[in-house]
């Protein structure tokens, strides 16, 4: 059944996804270059529809959704429910080609909230409703890869586009909202009706008519553009299922974690909104300073691995243990939300938490009923704390992470020995063995790499160790440079170690602005408070840098050792900025 573009859309009520399809991902940027491909006669690829009435719809056990009216950037809105059809209405469910199709919907019906340039992206005011819009006269500058100009403009945005045209020294750009095309009952004639048109030449006018006719053309005439494939009714959702897996395995529209979702959600339907829910809050739980990364593929594994499944993530595997993850649902996804409250006692965000994995089996002991009681002996915050660092700053998640998840998790539970109500001790992982010979030991001379580090993550980690009174979890702490980094920048023989460790101390965000730049000793004057815990008795005169460093190094050093239980071997410690 061919189809033009406008007569595909105008249908849209009836185009509808199956909960199997993800979400819609794709960037103003591919929009735009779907566009040009359809302006420029390259193929887009194929569409699969499969083909339901309504009256059948809610009998095929998976549940479908309507496409996006608009897409907002801020809120990454889920698309509505289908709720009641119409007995007698015919629906196509989108197998393949869903985010194409939505991304024709949303150039020529609908709109995209975007954020605007440089504008705060916690402020719902920065972001603006942006139309598609083409450029009648000129090709994109400097860019040979596409043959049309196509953008997203607001309002504000056009009309400034539009004051440009009558400056002459500026290239000109006449800009026409590509769904208008649609309310033309036939090809256009009248280009002076396009507003900013009174400023072209015969030349400019001419170009911009022919590319107006060209668009009319692709969008509401040519019916070989789409390539339309539909699956009989008759189908079952099985044989759906695997068109679907068949279909998109070989290709690039969607990645393992995506076939295995669809997987899940194809046999429990409700798992969709319980997985994106979860997900929503465990990203968000720690407010606007507190963001975490999250993801499906994350979520599905951490579910195999709680169920003592293969973490290899096989379809096959994955069927098999649907029905016990629907099953142990509301206790699986307690176990994933709380272990945000342990990751926000830590000082951890998605800016500093590079390893995602190394919480799995964190998620494991409170999955299985491990106590996060504090008692005079143990922490066992505390003790996750250590473990994590560890095994960030030994990268021990880097290579060959299924082997050492599953490895963790077998010396966690040998023996048949339960963790409930156990406390979690970071020499429970000692037997732990992981590829290349490595291990969750520590030792003095692993200690002093640290000393090497430049600030980022892996020095945030070093500090919220060396400073556990820091209230981490309840306001926001920057690693700040005791002697300034703006001075230190400015003397040759001190800027390269500008950024160790051994320079940088925790501070609330609000202390740290406020100290900016002030020489140490100036700072400390004024104060008193803050007398900082690693503090060496030596000349705090910035000329004395290097001294500073050292002294500061064997301070830090020593509490690291301890808190650690690193015997000290006694050894002469190395410069700071070594």
């Amino acid at each position: 059944m061919a189809k033009t573009i406008k007569q595909f859309i105008d249908d849209s009520e009836s185009l509808i996804l199956p909960s199997i399809q993800r979400n819609y991902v794709w960037k103003q940027e591919q929009i735009c270059a779907l566009f040009d491909s359809i302006m420029s006669d390259y193929p887009i690829g194929h569409i699969m529809l499969w083909e339901l009435s309504g009256e059948v719809l809610q009998t095929k056990g998976i549940d479908f959704y309507r496409l996006l009216t608009h897409y907002d950037e801020m809120l990454n809105e889920y698309n509505e429910k289908v709720e009641n059809p119409s007995p007698e209405k015919t629906f196509y469910g989108i197998l393949d080609g869903q985010q194409r199709t939505q991304s024709l919907y949303l150039g020529l019906r609908g709109y995209l909230k975007l954020k605007i340039y440089r504008a705060r992206k916690d402020n719902a005011s920065s972001f603006k409703e942006k139309y598609l819009y083409i450029n009648l006269i000129s090709n994109p500058a400097d860019d040979d890869d596409y043959k049309y100009e196509f953008k997203f403009l607001a309002d504000s945005e056009f009309k400034d586009e539009l004051e440009k045209l009558s400056n002459p020294d500026l290239p000109k750009k006449l800009w026409f909202k590509v769904g208008t095309i649609l309310t033309y009952p036939d090809y256009p004639d009248d280009i002076d009706s396009i507003t900013g048109v009174e400023y072209l030449s015969n030349d400019e006018r001419y170009q911009a008519h022919k590319t107006l006719n060209s668009l009319y053309n692709h969008i509401c005439i040519n019916e070989n553009i789409l390539k339309l494939d539909y699956i009989p009714k008759e189908k079952t959702l099985d044989d759906v299922l695997n068109i679907f897996v068949r279909t998109n395995s070989g290709g690039t529209i969607l990645n393992k974690t995506d076939l295995l979702f669809s997987t899940i959600v194809a046999e429990w339907p409700e798992s969709r909104k319980n997985i994106e829910d979860l997900l929503d809050t465990i990203n968000n739980k720690g407010g606007q300073s507190y963001r975490f990364g999250f993801n499906k593929d994350f979520i599905i594994r951490t579910l195999m691995y709680l169920l003592d499944e293969p973490i290899t993530l096989k379809i096959k595997d994955l069927k098999n243990s649907i029905q016990k993850i629907k099953d142990n649902w509301e206790n699986l996804s307690n176990s994933i939300e709380s272990v945000v409250d342990i990751l926000l006692y830590c000082g951890y965000s998605n800016d500093n938490l590079t390893a995602y994995n190394a919480v799995m089996p964190i998620i494991y002991y409170l999955y299985k009923g491990g106590s996060l009681e504090k008692t005079p002996e143990n922490n066992p915050k505390e003790e996750f704390k250590k473990y994590l660092i560890i095994s960030q700053m030994k990268g021990l998640f880097g290579v060959a992470s299924n082997s050492t998840l599953t490895n963790i998790r077998t010396v966690l539970t040998n023996d048949d020995h339960s963790l409930k109500n156990k406390n979690f001790n970071l020499s429970d992982l000692d037997d732990v063995s992981i590829v290349g010979d490595r291990d969750f030991s520590l030792d003095e001379d692993i200690v002093d790499s640290w000393f090497k580090e430049t600030k980022g993550s892996r020095t945030f980690m070093v500090l919220s160790l060396l400073y556990p009174c820091a209230d981490i979890s309840n306001h926001v702490y920057h690693q700040d440079h005791m002697h300034p980094e703006s001075k230190l920048r400015k003397i040759e023989e001190f800027k390269f170690y500008r950024n160790k460790l051994a320079n940088l101390q925790l501070l609330p965000g609000e202390e740290n602005e406020s100290k900016n730049a002030k020489d140490l000793a100036k700072w400390l004057e004024e104060n008193p408070e803050e007398h900082d815990i690693y503090l060496p008795d030596c000349d705090l005169d910035i000329q004395n840098y290097f001294e500073f460093l050292a002294e500061r190094k064997k301070l830090m050093k020593k509490r690291l050792l301890e808190i650690l239980n690193i015997p000290e071997n006694n050894t002469t410690n190395p410069p700071a900025n070594t």
